[in-house]
């Protein structure tokens, strides 16, 4: 929805009939009313969609006030918008999709910000703190470009399944399938290329490290669902429930379906490091 009003005609004619202490009013008025209008067009551009919760989860939206958060309720299958701030507590999980079948799993005690992925580059969440599975769709066959930040990193993805892990320290990344681009907000012209099976760590203002191999399923118990596993669990990649229930918390049968790596050997694959 689109709100045009022409304020000096309205506000001319304002200052006609009435005082000019009611044109500056009427001034007030019109620009509260197209502030407004313009906040309404930007909560309809829904970054992500909650696919699942279960055990200790807020999510902060931003208020009228600068720089203040609130909390809200929400229910499974709700839209989340740029700006909205995820707390896992401990024991929390949260599942994320995008529109075009992309999808996240945010582990407990993990703390991301929802991004505007209208903009360029399209940036899906800052992950300011804990553990993210994410898990890039291609579309119609081609590269889907899409980017992580934390902290100290961006990730740069086009389709492809990989973990970011941040604490204070350091940002690692972990790539199950595909291939992602990893540099230094503070030195961004240096890259490391992750392949299937290699990580990367970057500390502060450092570069990326040389890529290195992981063992496969290094991460999935950071990732699994607290509910009870089941067959369709364990084939691999795995799509979650978008049945839309709309309660809070699940019941134990209406448990999402992990998005783990496949038991599958990978390409220079190592031991546990």
């Amino acid at each position: 929805m689109l709100l045009t009003v022409d304020v000096q005609s309205v506000c001319s004619t304002g200052e006609t009939m009435f005082s000019k202490k009611a044109t500056i009013t009427c001034l007030l008025i019109l620009t509260v009313t197209l502030l407004a209008a313009i906040n309404a067009q930007s909560q309809t551009l829904a970054s992500a969609r909650i696919l699942s919760s279960e055990g200790d989860v807020e999510i902060h939206r931003p208020s009228q006030a600068k720089g203040m958060l609130t909390q809200i309720a929400y229910r499974v299958n709700d839209e989340l918008f740029a700006g909205d701030v995820i707390r896992t507590l401990k024991g929390g999980r949260l599942v994320l999709g995008l529109a075009d079948g992309s999808q996240a799993i945010i582990a407990e005690q993990t703390i991301i910000k929802i991004m505007d992925t209208s903009k360029s580059p399209r940036t899906i969440f800052n992950v300011l703190r804990g553990k993210t599975r994410v898990k890039i769709e291609r579309v119609g066959g081609r590269p889907n470009p899409y980017r992580v930040n934390t902290p100290t990193t961006v990730i740069a993805v086009r389709g492809t399944l990989f973990d970011v892990l941040v604490t204070e320290k350091d940002t690692q990344v972990f790539v199950h399938e595909g291939e992602v681009a990893v540099s230094n907000l503070a030195r961004p012209e240096v890259l490391v290329v992750l392949s299937p099976g290699q990580k990367t760590r970057v500390e502060e203002t450092k570069p990326p490290e040389s890529p290195s191999t992981f063992q496969p399923g290094r991460n999935d118990d950071k990732f699994k669902s607290a509910q009870p596993e089941n067959d369709s669990a364990r084939r691999g990649i795995q799509i979650t429930d978008q049945s839309g229930d709309s309660d809070r918390k699940r019941k134990p049968d209406q448990s999402p379906l992990d998005i783990t790596t496949p038991d599958q050997k990978q390409p220079g694959g190592g031991g546990k490091p």
